[in-house]
């Protein structure tokens, strides 16, 4: 009793399946009639009833500016995200190969673009800084010890002192000047004229003198042996002098008569004393550094440049700096130093901005931040007061160009009844603050879009339009370029 019933069932349920299979075939063929009956239908306007744009095959389709969906046909809102659809005009398919782009004044007050004229003008660009103070190499002197020796003795015993032109540093004893001095006075010996500079006995050396020309003894004026004594007394002179002795200690020699060994030292230049390595006792040999002396009127700051800012320096450039002494104070020197190599591991270079410090506010070792306001001419060099204004190179905003990588792409704007947007490479030159300067591409007066742009670019790409940031177009260009 129970196989029959199930069987019923099984049968029953069989029909109901064959029953909905049948219903959706007919339902889908029925809609697919009505679907191409519509896209089929021909537009049955006369082309007196159509408007000029449709004459000439450019028509408006609705954008999503997020592109969830294809373009439309009718206004409204985007069933994916809800944004109000963009209106477009479009084309026939002979631009489909073009990167333009036409818009109409609704259109681009939606998409809220803003243009501007490329213009041919100096602008500025700000170089950044950082470094420290020193002292100007120009105007700094160096004290070494002239022949081996000992210290015999300081005057200046600690860096940081101040000292005049001409104060004595310390002296030196040498035996080298010892034998020589000998030298000296052993000659002036057989000049009695030379005694007169003695001065412990100088009465006694004109007396001598008088005596010597009364009684014929020694050489006289106008001996060979004069001479050749006069010749020699001057070599021996000048050989002191050699050896780092003034003028002024020679002849104080001369009227001493007798050798000491010990010369003195002193300051070549007024200035703040750097480096002392002057210590009693010490022995020194030619050439050994004792005092380094600094003129602290005269004071540079020794900057770090980037590589990439070299074409914006150049000498005789203002350079403004600060530092934490003194917050709020701005100091202005010249660069009178640039650095011709560039060090390898910072990728940096050396500037050299000198200051007069007449006040005498800055110190040695203080951190400064600076910074330089230049301009460059069409040709990339830096703007001096010969430049003529015609030199004036082509700017666009910086906020004009779309830069993915190696390439640079602006939209210019063809105004007319609906404003045609192109897409151009342009080859950039240097960024000069909100300005960039343009090398090749666009030329003085065109329009380019300085806001907006990367959304004219994203309606490329949803109109199926080459898209000028697209990678692959940019290579395809590449390979056929010559």
């Amino acid at each position: 009793m129970r196989f029959p019933v199930r069987n019923m069932h099984l049968k029953n349920r069989g029909l109901v399946i064959i029953g909905v299979v049948i219903l959706a075939f007919i339902l889908g063929y029925a809609f697919r009639n009505v679907t191409s009956g519509v896209q089929a239908k021909p537009d049955s306007r006369s082309p007196l009833e159509m408007t000029a744009e449709e004459k000439s095959g450019v028509r408006t389709v609705y954008v999503c500016s997020m592109s969830c969906i294809p373009p439309m046909e009718e206004p409204g809102k985007c069933p994916v995200c809800g944004m109000e659809l963009i209106p477009m005009l479009v084309g026939d398919k002979e631009e489909q190969d073009a990167p333009k782009l036409v818009l109409g004044d609704d259109a681009i007050k939606r998409a809220e673009v803003r243009i501007h004229p490329v213009e041919r003008k100096f602008v500025s660009a700000e170089i950044r800084m950082f470094g420290q103070i020193e002292y100007d190499p120009a105007h700094m002197s160096y004290v070494s010890a002239f022949m081996p020796g000992v210290i015999d003795r300081v005057y200046v015993k600690r860096a940081g002192q101040t000292v005049r032109w001409h104060d004595r540093l310390f002296d030196l004893y040498s035996s080298d000047l010892y034998f020589t001095q000998q030298e000296l006075v052993s000659v002036m010996k057989t000049i009695p004229s030379f005694l007169a500079f003695q001065a412990k006995t100088p009465y006694a050396a004109r007396k001598a003198l008088i005596q010597s020309r009364s009684t014929g003894e020694g050489p006289k004026a106008d001996s060979p042996e004069y001479k050749e004594a006069m010749e020699k007394l001057a070599s021996i002179r000048h050989k002191l002098r050699i050896l780092g002795l003034p003028k002024a200690d020679i002849d104080e020699l001369m009227k001493l008569g007798e050798p000491t060994g010990i010369a003195s030292v002193y300051a070549t230049k007024a200035g703040v004393v750097i480096e002392q390595n002057a210590y009693e006792g010490t022995f020194v040999n030619t050439g050994t550094p004792i005092f380094t002396i600094g003129d602290p009127r005269y004071v540079w700051a020794r900057l770090d440049a980037y590589e990439s800012d070299f074409s914006w320096l150049r000498m005789g450039q203002e350079v403004e700096f600060e530092t934490d002494a003194y917050p709020g104070v701005a100091f202005t020197g010249k660069i009178v130093f640039i650095d011709p190599a560039f060090d390898p591991n910072k990728r940096t270079f050396k500037i050299g901005a000198l200051y007069p410090d007449k006040e005498r506010k800055l110190r040695p070792n203080m951190l400064v931040r600076a910074k330089v306001h230049a301009e460059l001419t069409a040709d990339g060099k830096v703007r001096t007061d010969l430049t003529r204004d015609d030199q004036a190179p082509l700017v666009i905003p910086a906020s004009a160009p779309l830069i993915t990588g190696e390439r640079a792409v602006v939209y210019v704007a063809a105004p007319g009844e609906n404003i045609t947007f192109e897409g151009r490479e342009v080859v950039l030159g240097r960024k000069a603050k909100d300005y960039y300067l343009v090398r090749e591409g666009l030329e003085e007066g065109e329009l380019v879009v300085v806001n907006g742009n990367f959304k004219l670019d994203s309606a490329m790409q949803i109109l199926a339009k080459p898209s000028m940031m697209d990678s692959h177009r940019a290579d395809a260009e590449s390979d056929h370029r010559p």
